[in-house]
């Protein structure tokens, strides 16, 4: 597809850096203008390094949406061969055609979904992504249609992609211009990797209750490692003090806050990123991640309710992974004990109950996540 032709549909998508999707339900409303009976569109993604599908984003007519959906790409031969041979897929009959038990399949008939166009998109040669435009009725998708489909799908590729490479963007440019790799220095091992685990393990149990979206879970699992950005503006005879910090040297390490909303306001501004999702999502971590629901956190002193729940996850993330692993002044607690004091936390009115029962009800989850991510011992 041209250039020139992408710019003038991205134009009337309305294409901006905010919210996949928004911009994705904006598509849809042009796709539909022209075919009515596009009732569904869905953008799955795709990791290589886990072989997982994952549900990201959609624009339903009926408002009923599928979230929060995992599956193996090994495991659903049809989507594999999609991917193989790099081609599209027309289902006339959506019934008829599929007889897998899967969840998605399942979804799909139970709300009278009767045909499919599925789009693979690539990334270079890399699988990103499937695409999926449903609709309620039979042979929704001749040839005329799904010509005209493929140009949209090749718009909404181009969005996704880029949002990708904005996200992925951030996420590097906070790393090179933080010297991030010192600060982890500081902290034992995969302490930042456990801490994006146990968030997005938070956020998808609580996306489930408040009905937030994939696209949400996603950011919070990507921008929790960064919570503590700030750091690289604390000077070392304080960051690096081996002992209790005094009164003036606290403050200046609280200012951690401060700088880190700086760094990311000022990427932001550079990357004329404006108020997207992601930033919003980055910026609510940092700022927010130090406050406590009874009002003696920092920097600000916020009440529960005036906390971001993706700073409250993160937050009950934190304090999780110190507790449960060794520390040069401490050995790790055990099970019970961490649940005791989080649970003593929450009565205190500090951390969010809701997220520390969504992590701590969560054994087999929590505990994969520290058996593939446990520190490696010094020789």
């Amino acid at each position: 597809m041209n250039t020139p032709r992408l710019q003038q549909l991205s134009a009337r998508a309305g294409f901006s850096a905010g919210n996949l999707t928004e911009q994705l339900r904006t598509v849809h409303g042009v796709v539909r203008s022209r075919y009515p009976a596009i009732d569904r569109l869905a953008l799955a993604t795709y990791s290589p390094d886990t072989d997982e599908l994952q549900t990201f984003v959609s624009s339903n007519q009926d408002g009923d949406k599928l979230t929060h959906y995992q599956a193996r790409l090994a495991q659903v031969p049809s989507l594999l061969a999609l991917a193989q041979n790099r081609q599209c897929r027309v289902v006339d009959d959506i019934a008829e055609n599929f007889q897998s038990h899967s969840a998605h399949t399942h979804w799909l008939k139970e709300r009278d979904y009767r045909s499919s166009f599925t789009v693979p998109i690539f990334h270079g040669d890399h699988l990103a992504a499937f695409l999926f435009f449903d609709s309620k009725i039979p042979q929704a998708f001749d040839a005329d249609s799904t010509a005209f489909l493929e140009v949209f799908a090749n718009l909404i590729s181009q969005l996704y992609l880029l949002q990708l490479q904005v996200v992925h963007s951030l996420v590097g440019t906070v790393n090179l211009a933080s010297g991030l790799a010192r600060i982890r220095d500081l902290e034992t091992g995969q302490h930042l990797e456990r801490m994006a685990a146990y968030s997005q393990l938070m956020a998808r149990n609580l996306a489930l209750q408040d009905g937030l979206d994939d696209e949400f879970v996603e950011y919070v699992h990507l921008f929790a490692p960064l919570h503590d950005i700030g750091k690289v503006g604390v000077p070392d005879k304080v960051l690096l003090k081996p002992g209790k910090l005094d009164a003036e040297e606290w403050v200046t390490m609280r200012r951690h806050v401060e700088i880190g909303e700086s760094i990311i306001a000022q990427m932001a501004l550079e990357m004329n990123l404006g108020s997207s999702l992601a930033t919003e999502v980055m910026r609510n971590i940092v700022a927010g991640h130090h406050e406590r629901g009874d009002g003696s956190g920092y920097p600000r002193g916020l009440q529960m309710v005036d906390i971001p729940l993706e700073a409250r996850i993160v937050a009950v993330a934190d304090v999780y992974d110190a507790l449960s692993n060794r520390r040069p002044y401490k050995e790790p607690w055990t099970e019970e004990a961490i649940a005791a004091e989080l649970s003593k936390e929450v009565g205190l009115g500090r951390l969010d109950g809701r997220c520390v029962h969504a992590l701590i009800s969560a054994a087999a989850e929590r505990r994969a996540i520290q058996v593939r991510l446990a520190d490696k011992l010094s020789a």
